[in-house]
């Protein structure tokens, strides 16, 4: 702001403006330093005489403000820059304006922004200089933080960008380089976006698939299924594992499982390859059926030797007989009814020996029999007889306490026996050791919870570690120096096949309990 004087003006005018002037300056002091703001003079020649605003902000004195003194308050950044800008406006008689921190008098640098002007005599010449300081420091704040604000929200599209084409980036080579078969599909199958692994996987290009739905892909027989499932992505629910052939464009079929999520009308869906599997899968089916037959002609091996003692028993004491009933009819008086009652017991010898030749069969039979309804009291005798000589043979006694009136369960005959078989053989191992205590085998049987029948196995032997429980049942785990570690895994395989459990615990005092639950058999109409 120039005060510019009027050159012509009179002496009483003169002094009545000065008197204006000079209230309109105080006015305009009183104004500032309500509004918070420094009010400060200086000589023509910018040299300051005091300025009391100044002092009460910074704590300086007279002394230390007068002429360039001032300057010592500002921040050091700040003097140099700030005397050239108030210099070059005195030299230029100019408007003078610029920022600077001020140090108040408990240390700290507040922002100002100082404004000064000249003021004219009549004949042009400087009298004074005028000025404020306005406290800009809140604003100076703000505008730091909106910078810093906006220099963070640069940098942070700038990252989201580079995210962004990065994750693209890596989305691809997932999609090009991912050996599981990926596709975007509409909700009635159609494929909209197929990876290069469709092609690696069922040799269809691109092209072939793409437009398409599964259907002319599809094998027949897992057409209605995959139809459900893609109903049951349209309603929104998830498909986690789902398997399906689909045709190999020489002909053949491959076994994928897929994945599938549905989201906002179309359907993402990962597929794999599982024909590898799915083939390993039924060779080690075979191998287990396989091992279940050597396991029963291992196991029948083992009873060879009381097997031909079962049959010599009956032939032995048909031979005796024979020859005890010629001698009765050789007699001068033949003694008919003794002869009559030899042959009975000829007979039944005869039968006896037909049942075991029978069962023996039966178990090195490599052909599954049909499920029938069966005594479990019936089976458990007839292996009875079979290993009655290896229990003799190591001292064992059996205590059979089976009950007769139980239900039949549905079962083949001869898997159950091979079950009672192998676990009798088991426990003949387990007690063959047994120095210190009765070698003995009970057999309980009773009807369990949920109408099923209870057959509990309790020995006498050694028992079984508490560390291998768990892991018994597992196929290949053995204890045996030579033992094949198939035997109890059969006996669960069967057991399980039959809807029913096989489970093994350690003895009240020693030995080892297996317990058997098998379902009875439905009662006939």
């Amino acid at each position: 702001m120039a005060l510019v004087p009027e050159f012509n003006a009179s002496s009483p005018e003169r002094e009545r403006r000065d008197t204006a002037l000079a209230e309109s300056e105080a006015r305009y002091r009183a104004l500032v330093r309500a509004s918070s703001s420094l009010v400060w003079t200086s000589a023509a020649d910018g040299q300051i005489v005091d300025m009391p605003e100044w002092r009460a902000l910074t704590g300086q004195t007279v002394d230390e403000v007068r002429g360039w003194g001032w300057l010592n308050s500002l921040h050091p950044d700040d003097r140099a820059r700030t005397g050239v800008v108030w210099q070059a406006a005195i030299d230029a008689r100019s408007y003078y304006e610029t920022e600077y921190r001020i140090r108040r008098w408990d240390g700290q640098y507040v922002w100002h922004q100082a404004r000064g002007v000249a003021v004219f005599e009549d004949d042009g010449s400087i009298r004074e200089w005028v000025g404020i300081c306005v406290d800009i420091e809140d604003r100076k704040r703000a505008s730091q933080q909106q910078i810093e604000a906006e220099k963070a929200l640069r940098a942070l599209n700038d990252t989201l960008e580079q995210r962004v084409e990065a994750q693209a980036r890596e989305r691809a080579r997932i999609w090009h380089v991912s050996q599981d078969m990926l596709v975007v599909a509409d909700t009635e199958g159609r494929y909209l976006n197929v990876n290069p692994a469709w092609t690696a996987t069922l040799g269809w290009s691109e092209s072939d698939l793409v437009g398409n739905t599964s259907g002319w892909l599809l094998h027949p027989d897992d057409q209605e299924k995959t139809h459900a499932e893609l109903a049951q992505l349209a309603e929104g629910h998830r498909t986690l594992r789902f398997e399906s052939r689909l045709r190999h464009k020489s002909g053949s079929y491959r076994w994928l499982s897929w994945t599938a999520v549905p989201d906002r009308g179309l359907v993402y869906a990962v597929a794999r390859d599982i024909t590898e599997i799915r083939i390993a899968e039924e060779q080690l089916r075979a191998a287990r059926r396989e091992l279940a037959a050597v396991s029963r002609q291992t196991m029948m091996g083992e009873m060879t030797a009381s097997i031909a003692h079962e049959i010599s028993q009956p032939l032995t004491a048909i031979v005796a007989n024979a020859y005890a009933g010629s001698q009765w009819l050789n007699r001068a008086e033949p003694e008919i009814d003794a002869v009559r009652e030899i042959l009975k017991q000829i007979g039944n010898e005869a039968n006896r020996a037909s049942e075991v030749i029978a069962s023996t069969r039966s178990m090195f039979g490599k052909g599954r029999s049909e499920m029938s309804a069966v005594s479990v009291t019936t089976i458990l005798g007839n292996v009875l007889v079979l290993v009655n000589d290896e229990f003799e043979r190591h001292h064992i006694s059996v205590k059979n306490e089976t009950l007769c009136e139980l239900p039949q369960v549905m079962a083949e005959r001869v898997q159950l026996q091979q079950v009672f078989l192998n676990l009798f053989m088991n426990a003949i191992d387990a007690m063959s050791s047994v120095t210190d205590r009765a070698r003995v085998l009970t057999i309980k049987s009773r009807l369990g919870e949920n109408d099923g029948v209870l057959i509990t196995l309790e020995d006498s032997g050694i028992g079984i570690d508490a560390s291998h429980l768990d892991c018994i049942f597992d196929a290949f785990f053995t204890t045996k120096a030579d033992g094949m570690g198939m035997g109890l895994s059969i006996c669960r395989s069967i057991i399980e096949s039959h809807g029913g459990q096989l489970s093994a615990k350690p003895g009240d005092l020693h030995g080892t309990v297996f317990q058997i639950v098998l379902p009875t058999a439905p009662l006939p109409l």
